[in-house]
């Protein structure tokens, strides 16, 4: 029986993928790296991306948290006015809510971006639990974040639905024992076809609250 729907916040509340890119270009700039972020890096906490893209003199002597502090001011204030929900998105929310349905945001985001969005988007009256890379341990693959989430929403993992849009996201969410939604806002469709997720969308108005309790049979 369905009774929480989790979402993963960037690409899937947001679709921002091209956002975090840029701003991983502002502040990387700033230490003479030009490595890129990459796709594939979407999904992991700051603490893996930042070791494995700046020099280590650098990693070791700020500390990850600072770095991916200033990284996440870089997001926040270039970004703020272009911020808005994935289409659909505050109608299935407000659908959810009115079936009693629980709803939760699971993130490696840090907990300034998750506040940051909640309300830039209007969402937070919607929101009943949320879980971010502050409390977690392990980052996605792992499953951490969305067995916390669930249990912050009283659930089993079972009992839940996660969005994703990242391949280490998608895993997390089935290794946690919830069925997964993939958006096509980060992957091509054709990626997403290679992974476990169990259905399939573009946005939010692919999919009703009807379909998604079918989903879970």
């Amino acid at each position: 029986m369905l009774r929480g729907l989790i979402f993963d916040m960037d690409g899937v509340i947001i679709d921002n993928s091209d956002m975090h890119i840029k701003a991983f270009e502002i502040f990387l700039a700033r230490y003479g790296v030009s490595d890129p972020f990459t796709p594939d890096m979407f999904g992991r906490r700051n603490e893996q991306i930042l070791q494995m893209l700046l020099p280590t003199e650098i990693y070791e002597s700020k500390g990850w948290r600072a770095l991916s502090e200033e990284k996440e001011e870089v997001y926040r204030e270039t970004f703020r006015d272009e911020m808005v929900p994935v289409a659909g998105l505050l109608s299935l929310l407000e659908s959810a809510k009115s079936q009693g349905i629980k709803c939760a945001i699971g993130s490696s985001a840090c907990r300034a971006n998750v506040e940051f969005t909640m309300d830039v988007t209007s969402i937070r009256p919607l929101i009943d639990a949320w879980c971010c890379e502050d409390d977690v341990r392990e980052g996605k693959p792992n499953p951490e974040v969305y067995i916390k989430t669930a249990a912050r929403m009283g659930l089993k993992p079972e009992e839940c639905i996660v969005f994703e849009d990242a391949t280490a996201g998608i895993t997390a969410g089935k290794r946690a024992g919830c069925h997964v939604v993939a958006l096509t806002t980060s992957n091509s469709r054709e990626m997403l076809q290679t992974t476990e997720a169990d259905l399939i969308i573009d946005d939010f108005r692919d999919i009703t609250i009807e379909q998604l309790k079918a989903l879970l049979g």
